[in-house]
């Protein structure tokens, strides 16, 4: 498992520099992304163009390289989510118009002609009419999708959309004119550089080393050797979370990959470490139990089971995230997460959670009430368990996957009078009494 930790660069002075890299980085990235995935031209020659044209070492036209596959990885995946999320938001949009349709033909049927019927007929007419509106323009969506998921085409912005799209309002977002979203637009699209990691290569990297005294040694590109040197020092870079994992991963010998990364909101330069975490021993063992988790929308339930399969302990965690910064949000989530991990890990019983698939209802959220839309929106499953599992690779818990068939009903018939439990809690027992999902 790969883990990655943050620091920033303290050094101010060494900023310019750090941008230069980032534009010329920024610049052989957007010219490969067009060589390989539009004009379809070999990797090889780019290879050998590039590092002639642009003045990049043959180490760093591989950071760009990976770099851009990296987004281009992540672009197909995103197409094929988007592909079944249209398809879901399809099935419930074409459910809503034939209800639409039902009642509309009810109403004509009654054949009622006072005012406040004709004013029903009329906003059914009127929603009918939408909603067949949305139908199509879906199709459209999907089809586009489709034709460029099996013709192999990536679309990719560099610089995102959002900003993108800001030249068309300047003023609404904060633009004193176009000179001045154009800058903001250039800072963006050069806002970060890959420097690639190497198990053969000195300290785990040949174009940011690592020296004795804790400072970055930043190899520069040969295009810019004349204003800035060869090598340049990151200096009193020191990683809070992680120091002693990065420095285990140099003495054994392990790459380090580092990226630069530019935050403009704190005009400040940040280097993110990522190294591969060892593997950590499972320290639980499922014959004295289990702890079964019950994730829903304001809170978390947690109930514990003894080696019989009864009831030993539960307890409900709030989870508050309306309102909430994302950051906030996730703090909220991560600090629940690591209080579970630690009573699993302190009672020597695994984890058991059930693998739940929210994908086909946040596509019908239009079809809901706004009520349950919002609630639905704001229901972090995904983030929590990727937090929860995290954590629990790097304290030895053990995670086990169940069906989540039915637990809700039997922990309210089993567990919840008998036991004097909540129905909530009572689910998480229930969810600990599962059995396990094949692998």
């Amino acid at each position: 498992m790969q883990a990655t930790y943050r620091a920033k660069v303290p050094d101010s002075g060494i900023y310019p520099i750090l941008d230069a890299m980032a534009a010329l980085y920024g610049r052989a990235e957007r010219a490969l992304f067009v060589d390989l995935h539009v004009r379809c031209r070999a990797l090889s020659e780019c290879k050998r163009e590039y590092i002639r044209n642009f003045g990049l070492t043959a180490r760093q036209f591989n950071a760009v390289r990976a770099n851009l596959d990296g987004k281009v990885a992540a672009t197909r995946e995103g197409q094929k989510n988007r592909i079944a999320h249209l398809q879901d938001a399809i099935a419930a949009a074409a459910k809503a118009v034939k209800k639409a349709e039902r009642d509309l033909a009810k109403l004509r049927d009654k054949k009622v002609r006072t005012a406040q019927a004709a004013s029903l007929r009329r906003r059914l007419r009127f929603t009918l009419h939408q909603k067949r509106r949305r139908l199509h323009a879906l199709q459209r969506r999907l089809a586009a999708a489709q034709a460029d998921h099996e013709a192999g085409r990536v679309r990719l912005c560099f610089g995102g959309k959002k900003l993108f799209h800001a030249q068309f309002h300047l003023k609404a977002n904060g633009f004193a004119d176009l000179a001045a979203w154009r800058a903001a637009w250039r800072q963006r699209r050069s806002s970060q550089f890959l420097c690639l990691g190497s198990k053969d290569e000195l300290a785990g990297n040949q174009t940011c080393t690592r020296v004795p005294d804790g400072s970055l040694r930043l190899r520069v590109p040969p295009e810019l050797e004349a204003a800035f040197g060869k090598h340049v020092l990151v200096k009193n870079v020191k990683f809070a979370y992680g120091q002693a994992e990065t420095d285990a991963a140099l003495r054994c010998g392990e790459a380090v990959t580092y990226r630069f990364l530019r935050h403009d909101d704190q005009e400040a330069w940040y280097v993110h470490a990522s190294v591969e975490r060892p593997d950590v021993k499972i320290t639980t063992d499922g014959r004295l139990g289990a702890l079964g988790v019950d994730f829903n929308p304001a809170h978390v339930d947690v109930g514990e089971i003894d080696r019989f399969g009864n009831p030993v302990g539960v307890r409900s965690f709030p989870l508050d995230l309306a309102k909430k910064t994302e950051a906030r949000a996730t703090a909220i989530l991560a600090e629940v997460a690591a209080d579970i991990v630690d009573w699993a890990r302190l009672s020597g019983k695994p984890l058991v959670v059930e693998e739940l698939d929210f994908r086909k209802k946040k596509a019908a959220l239009r079809e809901r009430s706004p009520r349950y839309a919002r609630m639905l929106s704001a229901f972090a499953y995904r983030k929590f368990f990727q937090l929860l599992f995290s954590r629990a690779a790097r304290e030895g818990v053990e995670v086990i996957g169940v069906n989540p068939a039915f637990t809700s009903v039997i922990g309210e018939v089993k567990f919840a009078s008998g036991y004097g439990l909540s129905s909530h809690c009572a689910a998480a027992v229930a969810i600990a009494r599962s059995p396990a999902l094949p692998a």
